[in-house]
């Protein structure tokens, strides 16, 4: 329901602008490269919360479009290819017979983000300005696995620990962000990603958020 709310926002935003984005005829495409620290929520039941994972790192690399709108405030639509990884906290799944372990098994994902994102130029000096901006980021994986040193524990806990058995491939999250314009049309941005999908097929929930660089070229 949140994820359609959000959308359905959007929408009418971009067409409200869609005149305006043509009027001014201002569109800089480029590329972004971003590395981020994973940070899994807890798991939240009515009455309690358990911190399963420990943070991890993440990248993301694709492409960007910025359209002017006038006065300052500009769209800036993406797609990206994403790989994120995090790990299990204090687990340790012996095997049947007692004689090896599996210590903190590892989680990653591969998919593709599509950030919309609103912001604003602010120009603090003639040789120094800030961008800030916000929106809603889609994500959905494609691929993504639960990773077992051990074989043999691997098949013997079988699909308790199939990832796509108890986590959702969509996502969504809210994205807030503060850019630095650089020289040869670049940009410097610290950003955070604030979890909005539980993610979890169980009674309860889980997010993700990160927080990370992103570097961008326009051309």
């Amino acid at each position: 329901m949140k994820q359609k709310f959000i959308m359905a926002i959007m929408t009418v935003f971009v067409c409200c602008y869609a005149h305006r984005i043509h009027a001014e005829n201002r569109v800089d495409w480029g590329m972004n490269l971003a590395l981020d620290v994973e940070i899994p929520g807890k798991w939240k039941g009515e009455n309690h919360s358990v911190t399963m994972f420990s943070p991890g790192i993440g990248t993301s690399i694709g492409g960007v479009c910025n359209l002017y709108l006038g006065k300052g405030f500009y769209f800036e639509p993406g797609v990206s290819l994403f790989y994120s990884n995090y790990k299990y906290k204090d687990l340790v799944i012996p095997d049947a017979a007692h004689t090896s372990t599996e210590v903190d098994p590892k989680v990653t994902k591969y998919g593709l983000q599509i950030p919309l994102l609103f912001g604003y130029e602010i120009n603090i000096s003639d040789k120094f300005g800030l961008d800030v901006y916000t929106g809603p980021q889609i994500r959905y994986a494609f691929a993504g696995k639960v990773h077992f040193k051990n074989k043999a524990i691997q098949e013997e806990v079988g699909e308790f620990f199939d990832l796509w058995k108890i986590n959702r491939r969509f996502d969504c999250s809210w994205k807030i962000g503060i850019g630095v314009p650089l020289i040869n049309n670049c940009r410097l941005s610290l950003e955070a990603d604030l979890g909005i999908t539980d993610l979890l097929k169980e009674d309860m929930s889980f997010r993700e958020n990160r927080v990370g660089l992103k570097f961008s070229k326009f051309f």
